[in-house]
């Protein structure tokens, strides 16, 4: 008889898993090491392209871990405790006929099987045969004698072989591919999302910080290349403050109270009645157009400290405008 179960299976069995979960858990903890370093090269310039490739990151190592687990990690270890199963369950021997009926499936959290159909002289029995052991049967119709244990068969012997054809060993790859991925995509889109909110959550942490170790100026007008000049006007206060950010007025439409928080306006005149209660006083810096504030220069824009800045007391709300100017009039020089 040839058994289909034996120690040296049960030992590969296990090796089998063990050696996924380790390489799932590998995996796992470079995907992490991975997001800290985009996290720690993160700045205020390359923060939305960090952003991105963060999220595309975590998405795509998510993805990886997913069809290990689903697809090797995870079947591993139900085959090692579906063999441990059976090698201690009591064993059978029956004689009868052997045929295969119907196509491969799943045992819920155990191994794929096929159906058997096998005909004794006084009952007809439906046992399970591992789908990795199809190859081993004979052809339907054969007479054998086959060892169970829980209706599973774990080994059998030809006494005479069927007339039948010898069965199918391997699903269809059409068939085998459809239901991976089947089961492979709704985790995939539930991690894609997760790994979305996961990511902007944690960089909107990284890029931003209190108040008081930050900058934060609101334009009314369209504002373009803002974090480049945000990350030119922090090298130029030259570790005063964390981070600056810098914003048109839209960005807190939805919320006024951050808008009135702001360290300094820059408004153009024709506007500042609207916003005048916002402002420390009613005189402002003129600014000038160029590479980063758009708005008509046929008027005069000027930038204003925010009476509800944190920076008013240790001039740093003043020292950003005066160097806000300073960096905007050089870049407008440098136009060609």
């Amino acid at each position: 008889m040839e058994p289909f179960l034996n120690e040296e299976a049960i030992r590969k069995s296990k090796a089998r898993a063990a050696l996924y979960t380790r390489l799932l858990a590998v995996l796992a903890a470079l995907a992490a090491v991975l997001f800290v370093l985009l996290c720690l090269l993160t700045r205020t310039g390359n923060a939305r392209v960090m952003l991105i490739v963060a999220m595309a990151a975590v998405t795509a190592a998510g993805w990886i871990l997913i069809c290990l687990w689903l697809f090797a990690a995870e079947p591993a270890r139900a085959e090692a405790r579906h063999l441990t199963g059976l090698a201690a369950a009591e064993k059978q021997i029956r004689e009868g006929r052997i045929s295969l009926t119907g196509g491969s499936f799943r045992i819920p959290k155990s191994v794929r099987v096929r159906k058997v159909r096998l005909e004794t002289e006084s009952e007809v029995l439906s046992l399970n045969v591992s789908e990795k052991r199809v190859r081993d049967l004979p052809p339907d119709g054969s007479l054998v004698r086959a060892e169970t244990a829980r209706k599973f068969i774990t080994g059998i012997e030809v006494l005479k072989p069927g007339p039948g054809q010898a069965p199918e060993a391997k699903r269809s790859r059409v068939k085998a591919f459809f239901h991976g991925f089947g089961r492979f995509i709704l985790p995939a889109l539930l991690w894609a999302v997760l790994a979305t909110v996961l990511t902007g959550f944690v960089f909107n942490q990284i890029t931003d910080t209190a108040p008081e170790n930050k900058i934060v100026i609101y334009a009314d007008c369209e504002v373009q290349n803002a974090p480049e000049l945000a990350e030119k006007l922090e090298t130029a206060l030259n570790g005063a403050v964390r981070m600056v950010k810098i914003h048109p007025f839209s960005y807190a439409m939805f919320d006024s109270v951050r808008l009135k928080q702001a360290d300094l306006y820059l408004v153009p005149d024709s506007h500042a009645d609207e916003y005048r209660e916002w402002f420390l006083r009613e005189e402002g810096l003129p600014a000038p157009a160029g590479d980063y504030f758009l708005y008509d220069g046929a008027e005069t824009c000027r930038l204003y400290p925010g009476a509800a800045s944190v920076h008013l007391e240790d001039g740093l709300a003043r020292r950003a405008a005066e160097l806000l100017i300073s960096i905007t009039d050089t870049a407008k020089e440098e136009d060609p």
